[in-house]
């Protein structure tokens, strides 16, 4: 009883706060709505990126992953830091000065409404897919072990996830459709401080039960016993080697954080330019302190449990949580498990009806009507997206790989694309839309027909950056023999949003690169690790890799420094 009653009790405190917070705004304008009106702070901006990125499926399927292998996975949490510096310094002030509420919108605004379109349907593919059906089964898992649904009202545990999806979805339906972006955000930033509460108890009485009641001792037992676990240098053999970092891995941490319209659309509601580069630089510290709240418990749940006694790794993470925390606060952090299911959820669904609505029914059938009736009508497709995926969300149980390789091989599949296609948008004045059109389709076809029907004997994120490799380069070939320029982008921006960038940006991204480097080097054998087995690094990969990082990045942004983005003077309407 008391864990139902914490649960209740912080769950209707975010509630009662949010509406609180967002009763008075104006959500019937496009603006309002979809992006809080503009009025989004650093500290805000922060935590709803935390709460948006951290579902349950981290929870659940990092930990696992971490608890049968060893650290490699942190790479998914840690190396975004340098993708977050480069999207703040290049892509934010573009899409600010733009004044754009969509990725596809700026992308009609470089070449066509049909290129526009496109992506604007890959994206909602990926998000009813997968990004809203993870973290609603991903939550299911651990409020069914929390509080033992199943054995409370006597069924299977298929069933219950069942129910507890279908709870989930119908509570975080009504966050996205009726708060709009700011209901959502604030409710992300309050859960925020319950998860760095919770998080922080999580390890802090994990290491202390490793140690048999003495803190101390638990951290030295983490540090000096089995630290073949704390290998953050992933092998050929484990799920994540280490050269991925330097391939796919790359290119899915741009596309997620640079690309991804629930992810950069708390950006694109800021206040200003300072304020949307101060929240992103803040996510990036704590996207480090990741490795304590979803990695380390995987560290602990070795040490008290011993390898091999969970059949599936995702109930690793709650099952700790109910033998370690107290009563009490087994109930406070299911509340906050529930926010970060809610977050993602909603997030997700607020920006797939902003996708659908702008992009989508706006353009093609909206044109003469105003922003409030869209913003209803949406509404309604809204719920339909939600009642598909709250149906789809209960079948990732039987999916081989678990929660977490599932959710990053569909975001992959359909991201990988995207990202070629917006930094083409973003670099090359030349590049015809037709260009883009055909190498979008061509990369999204072949690349799923490596993932899912032709066996490759590589990792996915490896093959997956020599395609990004092959069909931006034909994209740009094509652009050199039948080129198509765009004029420059000269508008002043939006009313009331001021671009000026945070003049301390320059050296907390010197210290949040600096503080990754660090932690790899800790994780490793050049620091905790004293790992028997001699690794087998791909050299050859992290080569190309480096190429890479070079030809997409570097070489455009020497090319740029002289010069405005290229993109016309105003944006899509």
């Amino acid at each position: 009883m008391g864990t139902f009653l914490s649960f209740l009790f912080f769950t209707g405190l975010v509630g009662l706060i949010t509406y609180l917070r967002t009763r008075r705004d104006n959500l019937h304008s496009s603006k309002g709505y979809f992006l809080a009106g503009n009025s989004l702070n650093g500290w805000v901006i922060a935590g709803s990126l935390m709460l948006t990125n951290l579902s349950a499926a981290n929870f659940t399927g990092m930990t696992g992953n971490v608890y049968k292998g060893n650290l490699s996975p942190i790479a998914w949490t840690a190396t975004v830091i340098p993708v977050l510096i480069y999207f703040c310094a290049y892509l934010l002030p573009t899409f600010l000065r733009g004044g754009f509420t969509t990725i596809p919108e700026f992308l009609e605004n470089r070449f066509s409404p049909t290129t526009r379109r496109i992506v604007a349907i890959m994206f909602l593919f990926s998000y009813i897919a997968s990004g809203m059906p993870v973290a609603l089964y991903g939550g299911s898992i651990a409020i069914n072990q929390l509080f033992g649904v199943p054995e409370a009202f006597g069924i299977t545990p298929e069933v219950s996830i069942w129910i507890v999806v279908w709870g989930l979805g119908i509570i975080g339906s009504i966050y996205a459709l009726f708060g709009g972006l700011k209901g959502v955000a604030v409710s992300d930033t309050l859960n925020g401080v319950g998860l760095l509460i919770g998080g922080a108890l999580v390890f802090i009485i994990g290491v202390y039960q490793v140690g048999e009641q003495d803190f101390i001792a638990g951290a030295k037992t983490i540090m000096t016993k089995n630290t073949e676990i704390l290998d953050a240098i992933g092998d050929v053999t484990d799920g994540i080697p280490f050269s991925v970092l330097f391939t796919g891995m790359l290119l899915h941490n741009l596309f997620f954080w640079s690309t991804n319209q629930f992810i950069i659309q708390r950006t694109l509601g800021a206040r200003s330019l300072k304020e949307g580069q101060k929240g992103v630089m803040l996510a990036s510290f704590f996207k480090i302190l990741n490795i304590f709240y979803i990695a380390m418990p995987g560290v602990i749940a070795l040490h008290l449990y011993g390898p091999g006694h969970f059949e599936n790794p995702d109930w690793v993470y709650p099952t700790l949580i109910s033998d370690i925390m107290p009563t009490f606060m087994v109930g406070f952090f299911a509340a906050v498990i529930f926010g970060t299911v809610l977050s993602t959820f909603n997030s997700v669904l607020n920006s797939s009806v902003t996708i659908f609505a702008l992009d989508i029914y706006k353009p093609l059938f909206g044109k003469d009507l105003d922003d409030d009736t869209i913003i209803q009508r949406s509404k309604k497709i809204g719920v339909a997206m939600a009642v598909i995926t709250m149906t789809i969300a209960p079948f990732i149980m039987y999916f081989p790989d678990g929660i977490f390789t599932f959710m990053v091989k569909v975001d992959s599949l359909f991201g990988a694309p995207i990202l070629m296609v917006l930094l083409l948008g973003y670099f090359s004045r030349k590049t015809p839309p037709f260009a883009a059109n055909i190498c979008l389709g061509l990369f999204l076809a072949v690349y799923g027909a490596f993932m899912f029907f032709i066996p490759v004997d590589m990792h996915y994120l490896h093959y997956m950056a020599i395609l990004f490799l092959v069909f931006i380069s034909l994209a740009l070939l094509i652009g050199r023999i039948k080129p198509e320029t765009k004029p420059e982008f000269r508008n002043a921006g939006p009313e009331g949003v001021d671009v000026t960038p945070w003049k301390h940006f320059k050296s907390i991204s010197i210290i949040a690169t600096l503080v990754m480097i660090g932690a790899y080097i800790l994780l490793s054998p050049m620091g905790l690790v004293e790992a028997e087995r001699e690794k087998t690094t791909e050299y050859g990969y992290i080569a190309m890799g480096i190429v890479i990082a070079f030809l997409v990045l570097v070489l455009p942004i020497l090319r740029q420094r002289k010069r405005t983005p290229p993109i016309s003077d105003s944006p899509a309407s």
